[in-house]
């Protein structure tokens, strides 16, 4: 496979040595912004990341989805979103990075998966704005992360963990009422463990009925609850993770439309253009020409 989108580590970050491994990291923005180039972007990440905007403008690619910068912003991104962004030199906030296995809560309902905007359902957006009272507290959370990273003292993760768990609680309070989630929370459960089967079974997985078994539930009821909860058909969910996924591959590497397909699970080449001519309104090779 040829050139594909780059996976920046919190490692690489930090320039840190090939044997040291780092599950947190935390820095003000405007320091984080002077260490990247043009040629850092657009790229993924392999761990989790909060953006605050404490101060700024300018715009924020996450997916194929562009996003008005302002101030008292929170972008909230999983570990396979690919961004960029193009922001105001003014730009001041806080960057925090963590892995998935950082945070781990007994709360079923405050695990990254049940988190909303922390999916890649194209029914969710990655991102709030809170009101000027609200963002003071969320800045001082942040600071006292910063804080607490620095110093380095005994039970430093435990304590910066919490403080983690309180800004993504504050998070949810707000962006609840605008969460499309008018349907019984046991609906809501499903379809995230559905979103999680297809994030990890996308390329193996292609009909409804693979991953209803997963789910032991019948394919006619998973259609039924994704088009109750999300508007969204069962089908339709999983063609939108393997079109983001090509889509991604199609602007961010140079790998041919047949690589692509086989890489995204399909045998037939000239089936998956179909598919994704379908979904796409273009074919792939005419998505790639227009929107480079």
């Amino acid at each position: 496979m040829q050139k594909s989108i780059p996976i920046i580590t919190i490692e690489q970050l930090n320039a840190c040595d090939k044997n040291i491994l780092m599950k947190l990291d935390i820095r003000r923005l405007e320091d984080h912004l002077k260490t990247l180039s043009s040629a850092d972007f657009p790229h993924r990440h392999d761990f989790y990341n909060l953006i605050y905007i404490k101060q700024g403008s300018g715009t924020h690619d996450i997916d194929f989805k562009r996003f008005i910068v302002e101030p008292n912003q929170l972008f909230f991104m999983n570990d396979g979103q690919v961004h960029e962004w193009n922001l105001s030199p003014d730009t001041i906030g806080y960057t925090l990075f963590f892995k998935k296995e950082f945070y781990e809560v007994i709360e079923k309902g405050l695990s990254l998966q049940a988190l909303p905007f922390f999916n890649n359902s194209t029914n969710d957006a990655p991102m709030i704005v809170f009101s000027e009272e609200y963002s003071q507290r969320i800045e001082n959370l942040f600071e006292e992360i910063i804080y607490e990273f620095k110093a380095n003292q005994p039970h430093r993760d435990t304590l910066i963990k919490s403080l983690l768990k309180m800004i993504l609680i504050h998070s949810i309070r707000v962006y609840e009422p605008f969460y499309k989630g008018d349907s019984t929370e046991l609906n809501v459960s499903k379809i995230r463990n559905f979103e999680m089967l297809i994030e990890k079974h996308f390329k193996e997985y292609k009909s409804v009925k693979d991953f209803a078994d997963k789910l032991n539930i019948t394919a006619n009821y998973l259609n039924a609850i994704c088009t109750k909860t999300v508007g969204r058909t069962a089908g339709e969910l999983i063609r939108d993770r393997i079109v983001l996924e090509a889509k991604r591959l199609l602007l961010h590497s140079s790998i041919s439309v047949c690589e692509m397909a086989y890489h995204l699970g399909y045998d037939d080449c000239s089936y998956f253009i179909r598919v994704f001519k379908k979904e796409v309104g273009s074919t792939p090779e005419q998505f790639r020409l227009i929107n480079r």
